[in-house]
């Protein structure tokens, strides 16, 4: 039997467990800090009543605009991965994206347990990984109230889905709660990739396997002025699997798509 929302859930501010105590609200079972769970997902960043504490930057601002996520999918994200990249880069399309997670997470011997699709945007990934295995419980993470309200939209009739706003600073959920967490291009908006790389392992199960997707470092003119314009981050390919082991993870393996790539590990 797949868990429950719950079952997974951990106070962001002291890591006790997290029970639903009304029908719109979550709440710390021992700090009662209240979590408000309205428009489809729960927000495990701001508190009623309290100023929401998500930093903006320039790449979150674009995140949280109605304009640019109705795009996202269609235009928004092919053209800033190909600016990122650099123009030129082969950047692979969303299936065959989907199928390098699919092979690596082993989604076709999964039936069931829970599953993470960190910073998932407007859930494209989401949805399609919750379709790939509809007896497990799928979570679909982001920072983005925008970005979520999307995603909603996106997983309408997926009864396996649950949408959480949280920060991957402090990801909201108890230790080895997930068999395997998808992290689909989104490294390189992170200010401290390391901190993230920690706290995936803190909350795969054994085995359970980390797969990511984003840039890296190259010379193109394009992906220079994306970088300066977003403040976005690429990743330095040569120090990627010693970053990966310090925080606790084995078996790495890497496909690279010219100057995208997409990364996976697992915990021992």
């Amino acid at each position: 039997m797949s868990p429950q929302l719950a079952d997974l859930l951990a106070c962001p501010s002291c890591s006790a467990a997290v029970e639903q105590r009304t029908p719109t609200a979550f709440a710390c079972t021992s700090c009662s800090r209240i979590s408000p769970l309205a428009d489809g997902f729960l927000d495990m960043i701001q508190e009623p009543g309290q100023p929401d504490p998500a930093a903006p930057t320039t790449a979150q601002r674009l995140m949280e605009s109605k304009a640019f996520v109705r795009l996202y999918e269609t235009a928004m994200r092919p053209f800033f991965a190909r600016l990122f990249a650099g123009f030129g880069s082969h950047v692979p399309g969303y299936a065959e994206e989907f199928q390098v997670y699919h092979d690596w997470l082993k989604l076709e011997e999964s039936r069931s347990g829970a599953w993470l699709d960190l910073s998932c945007g407007a859930g494209y990934f989401t949805d399609r990984l919750a379709g790939a295995i509809p007896d497990a419980t799928v979570v679909g993470l982001d920072i983005s109230v925008a970005m979520l309200n999307k995603a909603l939209q996106e997983t309408i009739g997926r009864p396996n889905v649950s949408l959480v706003r949280g920060d991957v600073r402090g990801l909201p959920f108890k230790d080895g709660v997930f068999d395997g967490v998808s992290n689909p291009g989104s490294l390189h908006l992170y200010a401290d990739p390391q901190s993230a790389y920690r706290e995936v392992f803190r909350l795969l199960k054994p085995g359970g396997v980390y797969t990511a997707s984003t840039f890296a470092e190259n010379d193109y003119p394009s992906s220079r002025l994306g970088v300066k314009l977003t403040g976005i981050r690429r990743t330095d390919l040569g120090t990627l699997p010693e970053e990966l082991e310090k925080a606790g993870f084995t078996n790495y393996r890497l496909t690279k798509f010219g100057s995208a790539f997409i990364f996976a590990v697992t915990k021992p």
